[in-house]
């Protein structure tokens, strides 16, 4: 299964050069290219499941590189910074930007910078395994189709768009799973919830898909804000 990349660049020219290098590679395959930053955040943000690699320029009119890879954390599993100035290299690594991949761009720099994310890259599931009660019993659940996961004594109720599964369980497991999705967030100590299910934030109540409201708990408020400022504001909800 190839890895899929987005790149972001205002020089189309550079977007051409980086096509051509994905395009030979039998590990990548190119979803989307975008000269307007702004339309490359918002298609992010609306993406069910991060994309394997981001490729993005620093230097952009109204939205720099920076900005984007801000704003759409948890969006890409890992960060490539594209630039002609060797001096951002330094901030690449404070984003925690898998490499700095310096312009003018040649295949020998291309390689080795893909060769050593691919080297680091752990491929991450859509789906989950959640127990039966039936003994050596499991069923895959999708993660799109899991709009909570609450943790109910020793057990978990993990509500989906078709029924409710309870499966034996710790929810700081299930957390662990599920983070390197970008698509769960923790709200208290008993309740995941799939952003993509929200249907509406009420400062710190939300309603989900199915019709449950919770709350956020106190302990995680500031969490919750910072992943509100990041992501649900730009969101249209109904």
């Amino acid at each position: 299964m190839p890895y899929f990349c987005i790149i972001i660049d205002d020089d189309i020219n550079v977007i051409e050069q980086l096509t051509e290098y994905i395009e030979r590679s039998a590990s990548l395959e190119l979803s989307g290219a975008f000269t307007d930053p702004q339309m490359a955040t918002e298609h992010l943000l609306s993406l069910n499941r991060p994309v394997d690699i981001l490729f993005t320029d620093v230097e952009m009119p109204h939205l720099s590189g920076f900005e984007v890879a801000q704003q759409t954390a948890g969006k890409y599993n890992n960060l490539i910074l594209v630039s002609g100035h060797m001096h951002y290299s330094l901030e690449a690594f404070f984003l925690q930007a898998k490499h700095f991949l310096d312009k003018p761009i040649s295949p020998k720099k291309f390689d080795r910078v893909i060769n050593h994310v691919l080297s680091t890259m752990v491929t991450i599931e859509n789906f989950m395994m959640i127990r039966l009660s039936g003994k050596n019993q499991a069923m895959k659940v999708l993660h799109n189709d899991i709009i909570a996961i609450e943790s109910w004594a020793n057990y978990l109720k993990v509500y989906t768009t078709t029924k409710t599964y309870v499966p034996y369980g710790s929810l700081t497991d299930v957390m662990e799973e599920l983070a390197p999705t970008g698509q769960f967030i923790r709200i208290r100590r008993s309740y995941i919830i799939n952003t993509d299910a929200i249907e509406l934030v009420n400062r710190y109540k939300i309603t989900l898909q199915n019709g449950i409201t919770v709350s956020v708990g106190e302990t995680y408020q500031k969490n919750f804000d910072a992943y509100f400022e990041n992501n649900i504001k730009r969101r249209k909800f109904k």
